[in-house]
């Protein structure tokens, strides 16, 4: 190959999608860090490769990568502690190669500690032997290295190596790990210690925080061990940095393809004789290797020059097709899967034609079979005298004379031949065979089975090609007939091959062959979307993401309910839709959200806070369906299980009734392509927290098989057994399954969450598997016990402030009036000293302005955080006092559009004042009356946000604060109400004279069933 030309330029892509082009020697590594990815990834249906996002430790960032082989490299440049950054699809190289100009993308650029830049491409180690491919990394090298930087081909890695990287990549946030904890740690003498003893060495700390921590520093390189091995409480303990071998291969040198016309005899090296009589080949079954065996190893053909002896094993000395010489060991190349002995000499191989003898003797029935034992029984009599052919089982009169041992072999076989009445070359054609298959080669001579059984065997190829064919033009299509396509099927194969040159069957057998062929393309039998799925599988072995500790992979979907509810605001019936978080190791519901119509991007991020903060499990649910609790102050934090006689009850009044679910950091968000989980919230949410994401492939449910295979267990284990059931499609449907409504949504999404909590996560399940020990039946539960005594427990952030990192970010300038958003001004406290002034934030977005984060289910107030305090502060909208429960942006927006068809200048109070008439909740009505309104709206709340305005955690507590209260009474008594209550309305603890005193319009507290009833006839 001609040497690329030194007229080398890189192209580099700005944020705002200018090109900044350079010659290569003056490219500057430090632009990088402002500009963005080249290009990006297209999805396409059908694809079968998964690109995604992967949360990097060494950029603190996002790094996009198109595969999962990609995805490896990213791995072991995160695990080094050499490399300090890394950028993918850095730039456009352009080089004039062979008086042509090529272009070429990398996929990596990584800076290095002291050493030049590395440009990095991957490429299956299958594909280098394409020339294309081969062609294209030979320039890209030259060009990259004749600039003075390295270049890099990455394949594949050793198996158990990546499964210890991968394994370890799950504690690569420092921040999820005490400090206190790690230093002491650190402080103990763990060199040659086991990782057993490591995770047992600190007794008095949690077992599970230690054995996360332990790993956290194998990942942060503070210990190393063998990881060429499957991690494993054996492997010992070292200080320093861990060796790995990764997959780094140079620019393919002498590559092999395969010969022009496929592969033939007359292409093998040495062919062999190929028994004519079996099909299969004959000759030895091992190969000598030695001095002079050629191997081909990671896509080149290598010779065996000299062979050494070693304490490990057997090594050898190769040379490559361009003289370089370098030691490999044989175990490596015979058992690793990169290289194969190339075989010159004739022997049996796995494609030799011909089936084993074992599925040849399956398919004979019980006559045939004694008729080739008793042939067999004959033949071994001929060849030593003894019908078993062993003398130790020699039966009575054995051997006979005419078959004694002695007796001249070709006396024995005419003796045969005269005893079965055939010739002697048939004995001696027999004899032969037997030597090398035994039994499988004396069922030859048996009657042939007839070729159509109980498939399409008799059928011409050319009659079944096309009624495939006609088959899958129908995916689409609505579901045809039998008789249809039968009748397309002649005038078809008339026109294409000519009359009579295929034979058409009689009706009732192409009836029988197109069930047949029904079990290959289902076409007639199954719905037409039914038959769409099927038809859109993969024709090959399925791909999927293997878990192996809880939270590695979150899956993440929505789905509308086959069941109707009712809408608290409107009263009117709606089908909502379900978002699910679901742990991939243990099939732990982790949070669910239900919603009506539609699914916001705050949805599905109040959905992915509840994995980090589970909400409280219900009253009365039973003991074994209550988590331990999570988010609770460390200070106030009783272990319940420890206390026993009356300190539990105490226990229980500190810690409340636990948490309806498990507590996870994920590593790995897996979501479809639906704007709600690919939107800027959500992606900026996952980099703000650490976390990867996996986009499953377009139209390809079987990525998130497991959340897909929930809702389904939902609606056939809960959905169906309630009122306003109405079932999967139209003809499951009742007749007026909108009038059974019964459950509002609040309601209807807390019986879910008990069903998860009671029944789903208590019941095995057949997709939850212990490799070692098969068979036994898991629930999500116990497996999640296991996963987390297997690979420790990573510990949730308790941070209170958690919620606000999920909210939507607005970017805004402060006026002195506040900020104003969609034409609402916010203002408060926290603003002072910041009015009127320019934020240091910068970028295209920000651009001076403050980020101010939003609540859409709650326009009444935003939140803010102090640059320099870093502490939350709420900006309350100047029309809050007049409502007394969230309003959304969405109702706001319906508001203003209500109010401009009445009045010509209409206000947002006016405006929200209408909207609230035209929901029965107007403002005229009384402070019961609106806090019951508030309660029911506040269940619908996305995410629970805490007060900014609480001074200590322990206080806030909901015991805590009812012994602070107790003190103060007395004095709330004697000052009574001097006005309109400003703060945060009441709960359920509301006082009976308070519900069922006279209003100030004099309603008493008869009234109130009357006015439900009222509400109920409205809707």
């Amino acid at each position: 190959m001609s040497g690329a030309s030194g007229s080398a330029s890189v192209s580099m892509r700005r944020a705002d999608g200018a090109i900044v082009p350079s010659a290569w020697p003056h490219a500057r590594i430090n632009d990088l860090e402002t500009l963005t990815p080249w290009r990006t990834f297209r999805w396409r249906h059908g694809q079968k490769h998964y690109s995604g996002t992967y949360w990097s430790s060494t950029m603190r960032a996002h790094v996009i990568y198109e595969s999962r082989l990609e995805l490896t490299r990213l791995l072991y440049a995160d695990f080094s502690r050499d490399e300090r950054a890394v950028f993918a699809q850095p730039f456009l190289i352009t080089a004039e190669v062979d008086g042509k100009v090529r272009r070429h993308v990398p996929d990596f650029l990584i800076l290095r500690e002291g050493l030049v830049p590395l440009v990095v491409d991957v490429k299956p180690r299958e594909l280098l032997i394409r020339p294309k491919i081969a062609f294209s990394l030979g320039w890209a090298r030259e060009t990259v290295e004749a600039c003075g930087w390295d270049f890099q081909v990455w394949c594949e890695p050793p198996e158990e190596e990546l499964a210890n990287v991968r394994f370890l990549a799950g504690y690569r946030r420092d921040w999820l790990f005490a400090p206190d904890l790690l230093e002491e740690l650190r402080g103990t003498d763990l060199d040659g210690a086991t990782l057993g003893e490591a995770f047992r060495r600190l007794p008095h700390q949690p077992p599970e925080l230690v054995r996360a921590s332990v790993l956290h520093l194998l990942w942060s390189q503070d210990f190393s061990t063998d990881l060429s091995e499957v991690l494993s409480k054996r492997h010992v303990l070292h200080r320093g940095r861990a060796s790995v071998l990764g997959a780094v291969l140079d620019t393919p040198r002498q590559l092999v393809a395969e010969p022009k016309g496929g592969v033939s005899e007359a292409n093998l090296p040495h062919p062999g004789a190929v028994s004519r009589r079996t099909g299969r080949m004959s000759g030895k079954g091992a190969v000598r290797v030695g001095v002079g065996t050629r191997f081909r190893y990671d896509g080149e053909v290598v010779t065996v020059e000299e062979m050494f002896g070693a304490a490990a094993g057997n090594e050898i000395l190769v040379k490559d097709g361009r003289g370089r010489r370098f030691r490999l060991s044989l175990r490596e190349i015979l058992t690793s899967g990169r290289g194969s002995v190339i075989v010159e000499e004739p022997g049996p191989a796995s494609d030799d034609p011909g089936e084993a003898a074992s599925v040849v003797l399956a398919q004979l029935d019980e006559g045939e079979l004694e008729r080739v034992r008793e042939r067999a029984a004959h033949l071994n009599e001929v060849i030593c005298g003894y019908r078993s052919g062993s003398p130790e089982l020699a039966a009575p009169g054995e051997p006979r004379p005419q078959y004694a041992p002695g007796t001249p072999k070709m006396a024995r076989y005419q003796a045969k031949a005269d005893e079965l009445g055939v010739g002697l070359r048939t004995v001696k054609r027999w004899v032969s065979a037997f030597h090398h298959e035994r039994e499988a080669a004396l069922t030859r001579d048996l009657s042939e089975r007839p070729a159509d059984a109980g498939g399409v065997g008799r059928a011409d190829p050319r009659w079944v090609e096309m009624a495939l064919e006609i088959m899958a033009e129908h995916t689409e299509a609505s579901t045809p007939s039998q008789a249809k396509v039968i009748r397309s099927m002649r005038p078809r194969l008339e026109a294409r091959y000519g009359k009579g040159e295929v034979r058409i069957p009689a009706r009732a057998t192409a009836y029988r062959w197109l069930s047949e062929l029904e079990k290959r393309r289902p076409t007639f039998r199954l719905s037409a979307k039914r038959n769409r799925d099927i038809a859109a599988r993969p024709s090959g072995v399925y791909g999927k993401l293997r878990p192996t500790r809880p939270g590695e992979y979150l899956l993440m979907d929505t789905n509308r309910l086959d069941v109707f509810a009712m809408d608290p605001l409107t009263l009117r019936w709606v089908q909502p839709e379900l978002t699910v978080a679901m742990d991939w190791y243990d099939r732990c519901v982790t949070g669910l959200r239900l919603t009506p119509v539609s699914t916001k991007s705050v949805d599905v991020a109040a959905t992915l806070f509840q994995t980090y903060r589970p909400g409280p499990a219900g009253k009365g649910w039973p003991r074994h369906s209550v988590w331990p609790d999570h988010g609770v102050p460390r200070t106030v934090l009783l272990d319940r299980d420890a206390i026993e006689g009356p300190m539990a009850d105490a226990a229980a009044r500190v810690t409340g009734q636990g948490a309806a679910g498990p507590a996870l950091v994920p590593e790995t968000l897996v979501v479809d392509h639906g704007k709600v989980y690919v939107s800027e919230h959500i992606t900026s949410v996952c980099q703000r927290l650490g976390i990867s994401i996996q986009p499953a492939r377009l139209r390809t449910g079987r990525d998130k098989g497991p959340i897909e295979r929930f809702f389904r267990t939902l609606r056939e284990g809960l959905l169906e057994t309630l009122p306003g059931y109405k079932g999967p499609d139209i003809y499951a449907r009742g007749v007026n399954p909108e009038g059974e409504a019964f459950f509002f949504l609040n309601e209807l999404e807390a019986i879910i969450r008990e069903w998860v909590a009671v029944v789903y996560h208590h019941r095995p399940h057949d997709g939850l598997v212990d490799p070692r020990v098969p068979g036994l039946d898991l629930s999500p539960a116990v497996m999640f016990d296991h996963g987390i005594a297997r690979a420790g427990h990573v510990e949730v952030p308790r941070d209170r402030d958690l919620g606000f990192e999920f909210l939507k970010t607005d970017w805004r300038p402060i006026h002195h009036y506040g900020v104003e958003i969609r034409s609402c001004r916010y203002n408060g406290p926290g603003l002072n000293g910041l009015r009127n002034q320019t934020s240091p934030y910068t970028g295209p977005r920000a651009k001076g302005r403050w980020p101010i984060q939003i609540d859409p289910d709650d326009i009444s107030r935003v939140f803010f955080r102090h640059p320099e305090t870093r502490k939350w502060h709420t900006l309350t909208w100047e029309h809050a006092p007049a409502v007394k429960f969230p309003v959304s942006e969405e109702a706001l927006e319906l508001a203003r559009r209500m109010a401009a068809h009445k009045y010509r200048y209409p206000d947002d109070e006016s405006a929200v004042a209408e909207l609230l008439e035209r929901w029965n909740l107007g403002l005229g009505m009384t402070m019961s009356e609106r806090r019951i309104a508030l309660r029911m709206a506040r269940e619908q709340s996305a995410i629970e946000l805490p007060s900014t305005d609480a001074a200590d955690e322990v206080a806030a507590l909901p015991s805590v604060a009812q012994a602070l209260a107790a003190g103060s009474t007395a004095d709330q008594e004697e000052e009574g109400e001097a006005g309109l209550y400003e703060g945060q309305l009441a709960g359920d603890d509301d006082d009976d004279d308070e519900l069922d005193g006279p209003d100030p319009h004099g309603e008493g507290p008869g009234d109130e069933a009357d006015f439900y009833a009222d509400a109920l006839e409205d809707a």
